[in-house]
């Protein structure tokens, strides 16, 4: 235990980002609730670091975190300091710090655990969520997956792994496990996705595709050019 002078217990591992949660049975993932996640998909999103910056109103605005990690690292240091701004935005897309398939499976839940933890908290304090759902190996995807609501929109991060014929796999894998667990009205891609994933399993659900802020300025440099 840490103390302060006044031998209060300092809060040295953020215990209180799962306040008021229930647990996955081992693991102990936070689970998110069902009502934390709106009913609707996004009007328009956009990255947290651009976000950041952004001196307009961001109440139309979904953010969200498909980035390099050290772009929302402050986030998870002082996660208290951001929740009022995360409060003005029309709502998040769940945390997307890196898990790796080849990462040691201990790093691996420490991420998803910090992803979940981190989404459960602002959630749970008023910001609408819509839960990313980032798996890793085979292994601990189970349990991960018990910590999501099930018929509810559900959001992937696409850009930079549908590019090569494995990764197109692995994808499609993915993404029948999550349909077949977890039963979603809707998958919220974030990036490019081929028009043949698209025509495959939108026959199994929504899907609600936005480009990410890379193909964004890709096509208006192509609009600008033409």
């Amino acid at each position: 235990m840490y103390r302060d002078a006044e031998n209060r217990v300092k809060d040295s591992f953020q215990a209180f980002l799962v306040q008021g949660a229930n647990f996955t049975k081992n693991e102990e993932y936070p689970i998110i609730k069902r009502d934390m996640v709106p009913n609707h998909p996004p009007r328009k999103i956009m990255p947290f670091s651009k976000a950041i910056t952004y001196r307009g109103d961001l109440s139309d605005y979904c953010i969200y975190f498909y980035s390099m990690d050290e772009t929302f690292e402050r986030v998870r240091k002082k996660p208290k300091r951001y929740l009022s701004f995360f409060k003005r935005s029309g709502g998040i897309i769940g945390f997307d710090f890196s898990v790796h398939t080849d990462m040691p499976i201990i790093k691996q839940k420490a991420q998803m655990n910090d992803n979940l933890s981190l989404s459960f908290y602002f959630a749970q304090n008023g910001v609408p969520l819509y839960p990313n759902c980032r798996g890793g190996a085979d292994s601990v995807n189970e349990e991960y997956l018990q910590a999501f609501p099930k018929n509810t929109l559900i959001a992937l991060g696409a850009h930079g792994f549908v590019r090569l014929k494995e990764q197109k796999q692995e994808w499609r894998v993915w993404i029948e496990t999550i349909i077949k667990k977890l039963e979603p009205k809707g998958l919220i891609i974030v990036g490019h996705l081929p028009k043949e994933i698209i025509l495959t399993y939108q026959n199994f659900t929504n899907l609600y595709v936005f480009d990410s802020l890379i193909e964004e300025r890709r096509k208006e440099q192509k609009a600008y050019v033409h």
